[in-house]
Order: structure tokens, then C-alpha cells, then sequence
């Protein structure tokens, strides 16, 4: 069977690659400051599979490309995507040091079989999958926005990655996102001496908020906002004339978010009308779509997984209310796609992804087991699709 064969090649760089997935654990970098990160990546590459051929990307210093196997233009791309930035305050808490050691682990794996590939098997090094607040240096994320603008996806004839999840599920359904920052504008002022000269600017942040807590109770069960306010004044006796908060809105599907939106803008402008202030609307770096799962890669994994004796589901199996959102998105619009989970806790509510005692879960003996699962499920696919 090819996965033992695959098992038994990855036993040979292994150790490796759980080195690197510790390094990127004790290293975290937030989205588009991930230079440790780019620079362990590319090297272990340059050490360990000698046809590989890294590229920068154009105006993103932390992202890559690395080929194996081109030969002549008119050959199609198959494209293995990582992610490695971490989450401020609790690091790799989305287990992006996984989808890097799995990624990594197929790449490694297919090296070894270049006689066995038609097609140019290309790894790309994903910056900034994480929205931050815009408020951030490097906020806003969308890496794989860029990449595609970028046409670091063209003449793709399949995508794929695995993200450590609760659970194992081969076609989530990850839904639609967009950021929004909000700045309201007031008038300070005195606030015991002449409170009534100023316009709060803080108040209408309140309010705003308020107002989407108000709305949440009519919202579909696959609808979510969320948001937080960054900058909320500068001193207790001042009243605020600048405030800011960052907003994440999400929808089933990429349509449904237009509505939203609207909906929650609403809640920003009333409150601007009720204190007085200007309201500011700042857009992040574009929406990430929501998650098409290509049903002949589907079927693939699914086939190797059960050759593999993990127990892959299907989205039918899960509570499809509780999914988060992912730039990949974009791709699978464009390309077949499939963005797997694996599981790396039990589902049982105890830990979860964005939790800090999730991402202690990356370095752990489950975590490892998934790291060689992925990669030989990875490799093992785009080894099926080649003609």
C-alpha cells in the first residue's frame, strides 16, 4: 500500500520536522513579521531536498514558493499550502506550526518520488492568515488574498492543505468573514467641569456595540459578529474624541455576508447620530470566502485516510455552527481544493482552537501522529492525481 510506504519514508526525516514544528511553537510571529519563521522554513528545504527551487514573492518579504519536478511550461501545478503566524498574546494557538510540518512532511515526501510526478509540485509559504486588528502594524491578514492577486496559483489544477482541528473532518465548511475597523470622532472636553461641550466618542462605541449585542438575537445560527475596542479614550477625565474598535463579521456563504453588513453598519451609524461624532469605516484587507471542498480530492483523501485507519468524517457529521473562516477560501473559488481538519484534541469542549492549551497541544504525541497522518494523506492524493 503506498501509505506504508510512506510511513516508512517519512520515518526517515521525522525528527526533522517535529524540530521544526517545536521551533515554530516556541517562536511565534504575528502576520507578515514571520522572518524566523520564513528563514527555518526555507533552509530546512535547502538541507533536505536538493531538486527544490525557492523564489521570493514580489513585495511579501515572509512568503515563498518552492517547485520540485518543473520541466516544460505546459506542465499543470499541484500546490501544497502552509500557514505559520501565531496569534498575539497565545502564539500558535491555531496550530499553524502544524499545517507548516504537514505541508513540509507531503513536500518531503513527494521529493522522493519525482519520477512518479507529471505534474510541478509547488509548497507556498502563506503569510498572514490571522486577521488582526488594522490597528496593528501588519494587521488585517489575508496573505492568500495577495497571493492570488499575484498569480502565485496560476496553472493550478489542484490545492491542498490540513489544519489542526477538534476533530477529523474532510470537507468543514468553513464560512465567510470580513473585517471592519471603526473609528468615531468626537469633541473632548472637561469631563466633570464641561462635559456638555464635548461629543463622546466612547459613548458611541458603547452604543454601537450594544446595538449588534441587540441584533445578534435575530441572526441566523451560522451568522456571527464579534469585535473589540482597541483604543478607547486616553484619560478617565477626558472625554474621548477618538475611539477605535476592530469588527470580524461572518456569514454561511461570501452572498449573505452583503446583508450583514448591512445590518451592522446600521448599528454604527446610529450611533454616530445619537452622540454627535463622525464615524470612520475602515475595510480590512479584502473578505476571505467561504471554504468549496473539490469532491474528487474529497473522495481521495477519504479512500487513503480509512487505508490509514483514521477515522475521516464528513461536514454532514459535525455541528456546522461552530466553524471559523480561512483565506483559503479564496483559492477553492478559483481552484479544486481541499482544506482538511485533523484532529489533535478530543472534541469534547475542553480545548479548542485559539485557547493557549491548544496551542500546547502542537508539540504533544497526538500532534505528531497527525503531523505523519497528514503528510502521507497530503502526498498520497497529489501522488493519485498524477497522470
Amino acid at each position: 500500500m503506498i501509505t506504508s510506504e510512506l510511513i516508512k519514508d517519512f520515518s526517515k526525516i521525522e525528527n526533522k520536522i517535529f524540530g521544526l514544528n517545536e521551533y515554530l511553537f516556541k517562536n511565534p510571529e504575528l502576520g507578515y513579521e514571520e522572518v524566523k519563521a520564513h528563514k527555518k522554513i526555507t533552509n530546512f528545504f535547502s538541507e533536505n531536498i536538493a531538486s527544490v527551487k525557492i523564489n521570493k514573492v514580489r513585495d511579501l518579504p515572509t512568503a515563498f514558493t518552492g517547485t520540485i519536478n518543473k520541466k516544460n511550461s505546459s506542465q499543470k501545478t499541484i500546490s501544497l499550502c502552509i500557514e505559520y503566524d501565531a496569534l498575539p498574546g497565545i502564539g500558535q494557538a491555531c496550530g499553524h506550526n502544524i499545517i507548516s510540518s504537514i505541508g513540509i512532511g507531503a513536500f518531503y515526501l513527494l521529493s522522493m518520488r519525482e519520477n512518479n510526478l507529471s505534474d510541478v509540485i509547488q509548497i507556498v509559504g502563506c503569510p498572514a492568515e490571522e486577521i488582526l486588528p488594522l490597528s496593528f502594524k501588519n494587521g488585517g491578514g489575508g496573505g492568500k488574498i495577495k497571493l492570488l492577486e499575484k498569480g502565485v496559483f496560476k496553472n493550478n489544477k489542484a490545492v491542498l492543505m490540513i489544519h489542526p482541528a477538534t476533530r477529523n473532518e474532510v470537507d468543514p465548511l468553513m464560512v465567510a468573514v470580513k473585517q471592519l475597523d471603526i473609528e468615531f470622532i468626537g469633541k473632548a472636553a472637561h469631563a466633570s467641569g464641561s462635559p456638555y461641550i464635548g461629543k463622546n466618542a466612547l459613548d458611541a462605541q458603547i452604543l454601537a456595540y450594544n446595538s449588534i449585542s441587540a441584533l445578534r438575537q435575530q441572526l441566523l445560527p451560522t451568522e456571527k459578529i464579534h469585535g473589540i475596542i482597541t483604543n478607547g479614550g486616553e484619560s478617565a477625565n477626558i472625554i474621548p474624541d477618538y475611539t477605535r474598535s476592530s469588527w470580524m463579521m461572518r456569514a454561511q456563504k461570501t452572498s449573505g455576508l452583503k446583508v450583514l453588513e448591512r445590518k451592522i453598519l446600521n448599528c454604527f451609524k446610529s450611533a454616530a447620530t445619537a452622540t454627535g461624532c463622525s464615524l470612520n469605516v475602515i475595510d480590512g484587507n479584502g473578505t476571505y470566502e467561504n471554504l468549496v471542498t473539490d469532491k474528487e480530492l474529497a473522495n481521495i483523501f477519504m479512500n487513503y485516510s480509512q487505508e490509514l485507519g483514521v477515522d475521516m468524517k464528513t461536514n454532514k457529521d459535525f455541528d456546522q455552527t461552530k466553524n471559523g473562516s480561512t483565506d483559503f477560501g479564496n483559492i477553492s473559488k478559483k481552484y479544486p481544493s481541499l482544506h482538511a481538519f485533523l484532529a489533535i484534541v478530543p472534541d469534547d469542549g475542553k480545548i479548542v482552537n485559539h485557547q493557549p492549551e491548544f496551542a500546547d497541544a502542537t508539540v504533544t504525541p497526538e500532534a505528531k501522529k497527525a503531523i505523519r497522518n497528514g503528510s502521507v494523506l497530503l502526498a498520497a492524493t497529489i501522488l493519485k492525481l498524477q497522470k
